[in-house]
């Protein structure tokens, strides 16, 4: 009986340890005894003799500088040992077989041999006709799918000393358009897939997604791969989820858990909820909706696309105006002209003729960076957030722009998504998204001047994270929830007071307008859905409308 109890008591022990250990790692910088302690909910003696023991093993280090813990080198060493041992293609087999099933094309895994993606394993199609991509086939790491899955994880001196050709070179998109390799690798980077369709009559589609080891490197990419006359890039997209869940799964490595890829499961329906109307629009990744009065249309940009669309609320379809890097719309120019911002800088553009100029260039340093959304302050002026193409925390930043040009007005944040200003313009609202936060601060109109951001509103894991926000005329919030099947208003205080439910998880961003002002336009994603959830949720990637109550 003693041995027993003691059995047990030593496993609750463990697992308080591998909490620890878990919790740590995921921290961005090292955590003191009593930050431990408070999140995992655990006794401060109990964490201060567990961390002691960790220590003396070398799974935790204490970091003299900050007063904190952080990973141990004996932990990598461990990992090194079990890495020697892998089985990639034991750890991929029931992968490839799933990817096979879901798909019915050929599934291809493969790992990179210097310069080139070399196949180890692959299933075969399901329509009786065997594979073009035999075990052992070779080929360069550019322009397929497989490679640039690869190419997208290493940076760019790496990349270089492959091809020191490559980073001058364009990469030739399905639509015939060329665009430079930095900005197609930023794309793959901010999807976490990469798709490639080839030219021909007998032209190859292929999806495919990398896999990393214990340090995040790419050693391989899965996938799969068909005839261009059966896998349309509307499906090679509706593929890239279960694809990006195999690569994830293969060596337990999520390497960016912030771009979620299965959303919470749809909430029951609530009686009395608003229908909302629906534009078609098929976007990636809506954002930015702007509402134009004169013409009664709406603007918005596909990040993830990209492009720059319109859409006409009375006929319910869109259309798009350009094609240009993943990018943001801003609204107008005192001029009239429409202005939108990308990794090329801030352009000004004719919607009638789709002609348009670049006034300013961005900061230098974003990049590894994409921009995630624009906010307008009472005076006009644009304020942009920028983020990692991979959203790593702490890489984020507020980019404000001006007549003499941008600059970086704060810097270090996670994932900074929409901002919004009070009525009187003296307060103005940040969504950091991967921290399910809304903050804000004083705003001096006069100067422009952001001051110290504090909390105002959280958002619990279960309810989905805050994107895009607007602000009604009577200074309440409305908080698009990605994965969260819904929008929220919140009250004064940062508490929800309402909320209207959706038939997609995504919900992007939101702005008021049409004739009355009191029509919420709400844009979606699609973007990683899988093709199950997509099933369920048709309308992911269109704008939805929604015609409020007065209250």
């Amino acid at each position: 009986m003693e041995s027993a109890k003691a059995g047990v008591q030593g496993v609750g022990a463990l697992l308080k340890a591998l909490d620890i250990i878990e919790f740590v790692s995921k921290s961005p910088s090292p955590l003191s005894i009593g930050q431990i302690a408070a999140d995992l909910g655990l006794p401060r003696p109990t964490v201060h003799r567990i961390v002691s023991a960790l220590e003396e093993r070398g799974l935790l280090q204490f970091d003299s500088g900050s007063r904190g813990f952080r990973l141990g080198f004996h932990l990598f060493e461990l990992a090194h040992k079990a890495w020697a041992d892998v089985d990639l293609r034991a750890l991929a087999r029931d992968h490839l077989d799933r990817l096979r099933e879901i798909s019915r094309e050929a599934a291809v895994l493969g790992v990179r041999s210097g310069n080139h993606f070399v196949v180890v394993d692959r299933r075969e199609s399901l329509f009786g006709v065997r594979s073009v991509v035999p075990i052992g086939q070779m080929e360069p790491l550019f322009p397929g799918a497989f490679g640039m899955a690869i190419l997208s994880e290493l940076d760019r001196g790496m990349i270089h000393e492959i091809d020191p050709d490559l980073p001058s070179s364009t990469v030739r998109l399905s639509d015939g358009r060329d665009i430079p390799f930095d900005e197609a690798m930023r794309r793959a980077a901010a999807r976490g897939y990469t798709v490639h369709i080839g030219a021909g009559n007998d032209a190859i589609a292929s999806v495919a997604a990398p896999i990393l080891d214990y340090l995040g490197r790419p050693i391989a990419a899965i996938g799969v791969t068909g005839p261009a006359s059966r896998l349309s890039l509307d499906q090679l997209h509706a593929l890239a989820p279960d694809i990006i869940d195999s690569a994830r799964r293969i060596t337990s490595n999520a390497g960016n858990s912030v771009q979620s890829i299965e959303p919470r499961p749809r909430p029951d329906p609530v009686p009395g909820q608003p229908e909302p109307l629906c534009m078609a629009a098929g976007t990636l990744l809506g954002k930015t909706p702007r509402w134009s009065p004169g013409e009664n249309r709406l603007y918005l940009a596909d990040i993830m696309g990209p492009a720059i669309l319109t859409a006409d609320p009375g006929a319910g379809s869109s259309r798009t105006l350009l094609k240009p890097d993943m990018g943001v719309l801003c609204g107008w120019s005192p001029g009239g002209d429409l202005v939108f911002a990308d990794g090329a800088g801030i352009h000004h553009l004719d919607p009638a003729t789709g002609a348009h100029r670049v006034t300013h260039g961005l900061p230098q340093g974003l990049a590894e960076s994409r921009l995630n959304n624009c906010g307008v302050d009472p005076s006009g002026g644009f304020w942009l957030t920028s983020m990692s193409v991979r959203a790593r925390p702490g890489e984020g930043a507020i980019l404000r722009v001006s007549e003499t040009g941008v600059t970086v007005a704060l810097e270090s944040l996670s994932v900074p998504s929409g901002m919004a200003w009070s009525p009187d313009g003296r307060t103005v609202y940040l969504v950091e998204s991967a921290r399910r936060m809304i903050l804000r601060a004083a705003f001096d109109p006069g100067d422009r001047r952001i001051g110290p951001f504090e909390p105002f509103a959280e958002f619990p894991d279960s309810g989905g994270r805050p994107d895009g926000i607007a602000m009604d005329d009577r200074g309440r919030l409305w908080v698009a929830l990605w994965d969260g099947w819904s929008v929220v208003r919140l009250d004064l205080q940062g508490r929800v007071e309402k909320r209207i439910m959706l038939p997609v998880p995504r919900p992007t961003d939101l702005c008021l307008g049409g004739a009355s002002g009191r029509t919420l336009f709400i844009t979606t994603a699609r973007i990683r859905l899988p093709a199950r959830v997509l099933a369920e949720a048709p309308l992911s990637g269109s704008i939805l409308a929604i015609e409020l109550a007065a209250d």
